[in-house]
């Protein structure tokens, strides 16, 4: 296995060291194209504000590789999204983790000051970003969450300066992160989308966290991770039906009234409502994508066979009709 050493900063000093450790061919300080002898893929780095920068990473690797970034003095925290579709491993705080499968956990917050190392699956293809942010500009947020707890995650206090936080990512960022994918880096587009779906990343997380952070948590660490099993299973399967309670409590390990009850104390919802408001959510990504050429399309897309109970339950969300967000396709 191959040991790829780096470290991170705002700017592209970093990418040097990168590409000489990887063989790869540097391109005006934003893309790393990685030689076939590592894979086929590429690294794309760019500065969305003065403060934030991302690392998009998508890779189909033919050398095992364990790419290990050291701390270095930026202060910085690193936001790790993991949208493979399959286990990658990640390594933090000497604490090895699973992430990235449809049925893992796919985020990770490190602080700069803590090393951490990313082994990719071999022979698959790995599609991960991760956002810089300078830790200034998180000041508030980790004064207000001191104890670096909250409902539904696994989190560890490390110090009184540095912590990481291991958990799921919401529905709409699986769609914005999927977006990038059918992108091409050499798109004189894809910068501008990139910072974009930058931006609209950390939006979706603090807008959540700050969500979660008010309700009370009652739950042993043991039901919330049950919970939150189920969640993401339900998350992955927004397509199809709604999977059933009697199904997701068996996941859980719980009876159907224990688990509702775990449910509504994790998320405030019941799990039916949790994958409608969900499935709406995606509903709306895909009447907005342009991809399509009625609503019906998009209505046998998410599973439903009444345009009606659609249209209901879409209404009574966004207080609005599908109609009013239907871009459509383009003959």
């Amino acid at each position: 296995m191959k040991k790829i050493l780096h470290y991170y900063s705002l700017s592209p000093e970093w990418m040097p060291q990168l590409a000489e450790q990887t063989g790869g061919e540097m391109i005006a300080d934003k893309i790393i194209i990685f030689p076939e002898k590592i894979g086929n893929g590429h690294c794309y780095f760019t500065q969305v504000t003065p403060n934030i920068s991302v690392v998009f990473m998508d890779v189909f690797l033919n050398t095992p590789l364990k790419i290990h970034r050291q701390r270095s003095d930026y202060e910085l925290y690193i936001f790790h999204f993991d949208l493979s579709e399959h286990v990658n491993l990640i390594k933090i705080n000497n604490q090895n983790y699973e992430i990235g499968s449809y049925d893992k956990l796919d985020l990770a917050i490190i602080d700069n000051q803590i090393e951490s190392t990313y082994k990719p699956a071999l022979k698959e293809r790995t599609f991960a970003l991760r956002i810089l942010v300078d830790k200034k500009m998180l000041a508030d947020f980790i004064t207000k969450y001191p104890e670096i707890k909250y409902k539904g995650s696994l989190n560890e206090k490390i110090d009184d300066e540095v912590f990481y936080h291991y958990g799921n990512i919401d529905s709409n960022s699986v769609l914005l992160l999927q977006s990038l994918k059918t992108k091409s880096i050499h798109d004189l587009s894809f910068e501008p989308f990139l910072k974009g779906i930058t931006l609209k990343l950390l939006g979706n997380f603090f807008s959540k966290f700050y969500d979660i952070g008010e309700t009370k948590n009652n739950l042993t660490q043991a039901e919330s991770d049950a919970i939150n099993k189920t969640k993401k299973y339900m998350l992955s399967n927004l397509y199809s039906p709604f999977p059933s309670v009697t199904f997701l409590a068996s996941m859980a390990g719980m009876s159907e009234s224990k688990y509702k009850m775990a449910f509504k104390e994790n998320t405030d919802t019941t799990p039916n409502n949790f994958f409608i408001r969900e499935k709406m959510n995606l509903g709306r990504e895909l009447l907005k994508s342009g991809e399509y050429y009625s609503l019906t399309e998009v209505m046998y897309e998410l599973s439903y066979s009444k345009l009606s109970y659609f249209s209901s339950k879409y209404f009574e969300l966004f207080n609005h009709k599908p109609m009013d967000d239907f871009v459509k396709k383009a003959n």
